[in-house]
């Protein structure tokens, strides 16, 4: 179970989860599996989703290992998804098998 508050160790204020900025939430959750990200987190509450759907957690992304093992259809969708997340603020991006001018247009123009 998650709590729903934030402890202050020094015996300060207490806070909701929900009230952490989404860039910390988005640098917490960039510690967390893809699969966890993009299924488990969105689940949690509703400020969660969000950050989850919005640029926070796609600034750098990561998926080599996950490419590896898929169809060169599948990378591309998950590739356009996740760049779109990051509304241009995508500064990193690990990738295999990659390989259409499209694509890399597609990303250069994010």
């Amino acid at each position: 179970m998650i709590s729903e508050e934030i402890v202050d160790m020094e015996g300060g204020e207490l806070r909701g989860w929900d009230e952490l900025l989404p860039d910390a939430l988005g640098l917490i959750f960039k510690k967390l599996s893809l699969q966890d990200i993009l299924t488990v987190i969105p689940r949690v509450c509703k400020s969660w989703g969000s950050v989850v759907a919005g640029p926070y957690c796609w600034q750098e992304i990561n998926i080599e290992d996950w490419s590896r093992l898929q169809s060169q259809d599948k990378i591309n969708r998950m590739v356009e998804m996740l760049v779109t997340r990051s509304c241009g603020s995508v500064r990193k991006l690990g990738v295999t098998g990659l390989s259409s001018e499209r694509m890399l247009s597609f990303i250069a123009n994010q």
